[in-house]
């Protein structure tokens, strides 16, 4: 009895350590899966970090409102941005003009800002210095230069000689200052002489020298160490709607679509020329002819940003492109006005891009709650299935790959001497291209060069110092005027061996020069200019006035060439530069287009650039 009594027992706790077993077994299971998916979420929530590149521009510890907007630029790392950009694993950051106002501070803000990097690899620092319109950097530090048309026009006679030398200038003081991606160059086509947001940004009309100089460019920024970036996929060139304010429609059929627009891409893509492309804000119907539903309710043919036929279907699988594919900013008219953040950002991961360039404004503290917001309804998009997991390890290894080809790019120390030499020859370059992309139509200069007296006729203040400052140094002893086209002044009446030059800007400085459309009323150096039908009605009416006084006339167009139609035969001279010295801290330099400008008129110089694009 006892016995049986003590195998009963015995047979209890064997069944007790059993379930307490089991139990135990349970409970390892479960934390082992719940650590599972901790880690999991964690890795999420670093790819998706990576993903994001934001900016910086402004940022104030009250909420910015209409009333009360946010004018306090970033030039330094405020506390609050290093820990969130190392807290949320945030891949990169877009710095402007803002951000960028002398070699010291910019060292410091881009040091500050790699500091904050989680991955052991740099942290992705962008900016846009294409040169001509769209320059970020101070001119004291780095020439703008003329531009993309303008390198069009010397291409004939000197070939892809000065793209080469441009993008060899900028990488050298983009690498200087901590930089690593220019978002340059454009590979539009621009088709459309009424384009207002590409036009003087594009090199030509002809797919073939945009591929050429394109190829080029790019090159020479990566030889240089910093990471080149083709836009506006899948080509921006013709279209009449400026994407900072609206949705533009390109509608090429797709056998127009593969000569022009993605003839430049497919070439660039093929010589392995850049390790990025941006996505352009367009709807593009021969490429992509579905629909996607606005945060309106609305159906819209998709933009090129948030297209899979595009970004995935053509970019990836057609073109092959195996580098990183980020977006043009999704704060932008465009997308913002038809898609919350949140829809825009999970639109174009779905579609295929790596990266979403300014997703959401952060100019407060509050702010950041915002992006943790965003952050946390992705993970939930990626674990419900909707954003696709392996899609987003695969598209993260590719922006790992671009940081490890940065970390191996050697990093300049240049000493105050050597800075100082660089940015003369700079300077020089600068020249150089302006003068050799000078372009005359018609007339004779020979009479320029033998005034008795010159008179101006320019947009506003600032290109009236400039040039002036630029003609005194070659007319020192001839009468000079200037005329500001906004003011109700007309020309005094001309004595004998009088020249007159009117010269017009098309199209007005706009978002693009100021890098975001809000910044515009900002600036303090900034005032509206005529509209560009002004300009030329006024200028068309003083220089009649001047012809019939038999003065010679000549009018320059300072930026986009095709209003120079509008001048055929009621001028004697008409000139192209394709860009002109704009700054938003005005300097006191006159500027290489103005000084390029000022040696023709002396006969110093030869106009011997040709129209990259056709007029008629």
């Amino acid at each position: 009895m006892f016995l049986s009594e003590v195998k009963m027992q015995g047979r209890k706790l064997s069944s007790l350590r059993l379930a307490a077993g089991f139990v135990l077994l349970a409970l390892c299971v479960g934390a082992g899966w719940l650590w599972y998916q901790e880690s999991q979420v964690k890795q999420i929530r670093f790819w998706l970090g990576q993903k994001l590149m934001l900016d910086l521009r402004h940022f104030c510890q009250h909420t910015a409102t209409a009333e009360d907007p946010c004018t306090q630029a970033v030039t330094q790392l405020p506390a609050l941005w290093q820990q969130k950009l190392a807290e949320h694993h945030i891949g990169g950051v877009v710095l402007f003009a803002v951000n960028l106002q002398e070699t010291r501070q910019i060292l410091q803000l881009t040091a500050a800002l790699q500091q904050t990097a989680s991955d052991g690899l740099p942290l992705l620092i962008a900016t846009d210095q294409e040169g001509g319109r769209v320059a970020r950097l101070p001119e004291a530090i780095l020439p703008a230069f003329p531009g993309a048309m303008a390198l069009g026009a010397t291409f004939p006679a000197h070939q892809t000689k000065f793209a080469e030398a441009q993008g060899d200038a900028q990488a050298q003081t983009l690498r200087q200052l901590g930089i690593n991606i220019n978002f340059s160059p454009s590979l539009d086509v621009n088709s459309d002489p009424a384009n207002p947001v590409i036009g003087v940004r594009a090199f030509s009309d002809d797919p073939q020298q945009v591929a050429a100089l394109g190829i080029t460019l790019a090159r020479s920024l990566q030889r240089g160490g910093v990471a080149a970036t083709l836009k506006h996929f899948p080509g921006h060139g013709d279209t009449a709607t400026d994407s900072h304010t609206g949705l533009p429609q390109v509608d090429h059929v797709r056998a127009v679509a593969e000569t022009i627009d993605l003839e430049p891409f497919r070439q660039a893509i093929q010589a392995g020329a850049a390790r990025l492309v941006m996505t352009a804000h367009i709807q593009y119907p021969a490429l992509d002819d579905s629909r996607i539903d606005t945060q309106h309710g609305e159906g819209i043919a998709p933009p090129a940003t948030l297209s899979k036929a595009i970004l995935t279907g053509v970019l990836r699988e057609q073109l092959e492109f195996e580098g990183v594919v980020i977006t043009d900013a999704l704060n932008m008219q465009a997308i913002s006005a038809a898609f919350t953040p949140l829809q825009a950002v999970k639109h174009s991961f779905k579609a295929g891009a790596d990266i979403a360039l300014m997703p959401l404004e952060i100019q407060s503290p509050a702010d950041f709650i915002r992006l943790e917001q965003l952050l946390d309804q992705l993970v939930a998009a990626v674990q419900s299935g909707e954003i696709d997991v392996h899609a987003l390890q695969q598209s993260a290894e590719r922006i790992r790959d671009l940081k490890q080809w940065l970390a191996q790019q050697p990093q300049p120390q240049l000493n105050e001497t050597e800075i100082a030499a660089l940015y003369q020859r700079q300077q020089q370059l600068d020249l150089a291209i302006a003068s050799s992309a000078l372009t005359r139509l018609d007339g004779d200069l020979g009479a320029v060069s033998q005034a008795q007296s010159l008179y101006l006729l320019l947009p506003d203040a600032d290109k009236c110092r400039r040039f002036r400052l630029a003609l005194t140094a070659e007319f020192p002893a001839v009468p000079l005027q200037c005329t500001d086209l906004r003011s109700n002044d007309t020309l005094p009446p001309l004595s004998p061996g009088a020249v007159v030059i009117g010269a017009y800007v098309a199209p007005e400085q706009s978002a693009v020069e100021a890098g975001v459309l809000a910044d515009l009323p900002q600036i303090a150096s900034y005032s509206a200019p005529l509209s560009v039908d002004a300009q030329l009605t006024k200028l068309q009416q003083l220089l009649a006035l001047a012809r019939s006084q038999q003065a010679t006339t000549v009018v320059v167009a300072l930026r986009s060439p095709y209003q120079l139609t509008q001048f055929a035969g009621q001028v004697d001279i008409r000139l192209a530069t394709y860009g002109y010295p704009f700054s938003l801290k005005p300097d006191q330099e006159p500027g290489a287009v103005f000084v390029a400008l000022a040696r023709l008129f002396s006969g110093k110089t030869p106009a011997t650039g040709v129209l990259p694009v056709r007029l008629d």
